[in-house]
């Protein structure tokens, strides 16, 4: 078949947050760029559909782990995309002993733990605030760090607060993750500030970034399959690509391709492959040691949504609602509180979220279910209504490797870079991590001395780049955490 060819600057292979905002900032910088994504529309999982008249999301729950001082924020101020964050107004609040109690900051958790309880909470926020965390520690699995400083069955709602926390924020269990990495998460979580809820929802903030990549110049591609990402000699020059619409290849070249479809996906690419979500599922039924094609860290974080129209409010502010006393949901938010146009007119839009802990996703379902009836109690079949209850997992994860767990934004291949929810930095959570993904990408293509194309090593605890990093976003002042016992900071904007 004759191929077409056509040059550019720079290749992005997905259209998700990652992809968007490489292209806004490699646009900026005056580059040609193209943007090649499979699916029908942008946004990946940080985008929305209408459904029965309420904003129902891709992935996301609208919302944005630090707010308007996080990362994300900070970065759509520099690319001056139109946005607006509400942060919320408390801590949390938590659904314990059957009842719902509300914690403006810190100090209010005496009120859900009680006096012994909270003793045992301020002493952990000690050894993990004030104390250097022992090196014998630090990859240490959480929950086992948790036991030998609580006594874990005395401290069952203590202990539930930490494991909803990792469930809703990280979509890991406590014995997936790292003491370090919790302590490092939770350090940034404080200092930058209380999480909010997006105007519009994640699809008016995609919406937004696809009209100024458009508006700069760049060639977006919807509905194109990315076939093989071509090399010559351990350098990129672009890729094949299948148009799904007409089954017209071409090729797409260009000495520097940016893939936010994760490492999984990519690594497939190089070998003139493709993933799909069923031999994602099919591999993770393997035994341990079958996988040799897919690359270390494949583990990724799983979770299942529900979306839920409500005649009645059930959480009285515009933070999140962590489950202390169910037996999956671990966390809810209602954005409606932010934005009642994200539902119907007089209705309130819910989202739960979950680990899933079984191979069984119709039982992960029916438990989601007694879960909010006993949250809503009688009125949760007369007033409310279950719009999607959705499974991330293969393919389409909440992320693609888990917290902790990450690789580095370089590759083997000079010119490849990775973006996204696999290369988070540590600390950085969810889209926070995404957006400081793409500014690691572009501090290593900013390295003095190299050539746009050129590999290196990604920082690490025995390297570091060779250059002062001008792009990745550092944690504010650690006063901004004090503040949190009493309330949320009011988040800083960048002046």
């Amino acid at each position: 078949m004759f191929m077409h060819e056509q040059h550019y600057d720079a290749i992005i292979i997905g259209a998700g947050l990652g992809g968007l905002l490489s292209a806004a900032q490699l646009l900026q910088r005056g580059q040609r760029v193209a943007i090649l994504e499979r699916l029908p529309h942008c946004g990946g999982r940080f985008t929305a559909k209408t459904f029965q008249g309420a904003q129902i999301s891709t992935g996301a729950v609208h919302m944005i782990p630090f707010g308007s001082s996080g990362v994300l924020a900070r970065m759509l101020r520099r690319l001056r995309i139109p946005h607006r964050f509400f942060d919320a107004d408390v801590f949390g609040s938590f659904h314990v002993r059957g009842k719902q109690i509300r914690s403006r900051g810190l100090l209010g958790l005496f009120k859900v733990l009680g006096p012994r309880q909270f003793f045992w909470f301020a002493r952990m926020g000690y050894f993990m605030f004030l104390r250097r965390l022992p090196d014998d520690q630090r990859n240490l699995p959480f929950n086992r760090w948790l036991e030998q400083h609580i006594d874990v069955q005395r401290n069952r709602e203590l202990t539930a607060f930490f494991r909803c926390i990792s469930r809703f924020a990280l979509s890991l269990e406590l014995d997936q993750v790292s003491t370090e990495e919790v302590i490092i998460t939770t350090k940034n979580m404080l200092r930058f500030g209380a999480p909010a809820i997006v105007e519009g929802g994640c699809g008016a903030l995609t919406g937004e970034l696809e009209r100024r990549v458009l508006a700069h110049g760049a060639d977006l591609r919807l509905h194109h399959d990315v076939l093989q990402i071509l090399q010559e000699d351990s350098q990129v020059v672009g890729v094949r690509v299948r148009n799904k619409a007409n089954g017209e290849e071409s090729s797409f070249l260009a000495p520097l391709v940016v893939s936010d479809i994760g490492p999984r996906a990519t690594h497939a690419l190089l070998h003139n492959r493709q993933i799909t979500q069923a031999q994602v599922l099919k591999q993770q039924g393997q035994p341990a040691g079958s996988q040799a094609s897919i690359p270390e860290h494949s583990h990724e974080a799983i979770g299942l949504k529900v979306h839920l129209l409500s005649d009645v409010s059930l959480i009285p502010h515009k933070g999140i609602m962590y489950c202390l006393d169910t037996q999956r949901i671990a966390g809810m938010v209602q954005p409606t509180n932010c934005d009642p146009r994200l539902a119907p007119a007089g209705k309130h839009l819910l989202i739960s979220h979950q680990v899933i802990q079984s191979n069984n996703i119709e039982d992960e379902k029916r438990l989601a279910l007694a879960d909010l009836r006993m949250m809503f109690g009688d009125t949760f079949d007369k007033r409310c209504r279950v719009l999607t209850m959705s499974a991330y997992r293969g393919e389409w994860p909440v992320n693609r490797i888990a917290q902790g767990a990450d690789v580095p934004s370089d590759t083997a291949v000079q010119g490849l870079y990775l973006v996204g929810d696999a290369v988070k930095p540590s600390g950085y959570l969810m889209v926070e991590g995404v957006a400081q993904s793409v500014n690691h990408f572009l501090d290593l293509l900013d390295a003095p001395g190299e050539p746009v194309g050129a590999r290196f090593t990604a920082p690490n605890n025995n390297t570091a780049l060779n250059h002062r990093p001008t792009n990745v976003v550092s944690p504010p002042s650690r006063l901004n955490a004090l503040r949190w016992l009493w309330k949320p900071p009011v988040n800083a904007r960048d002046k």
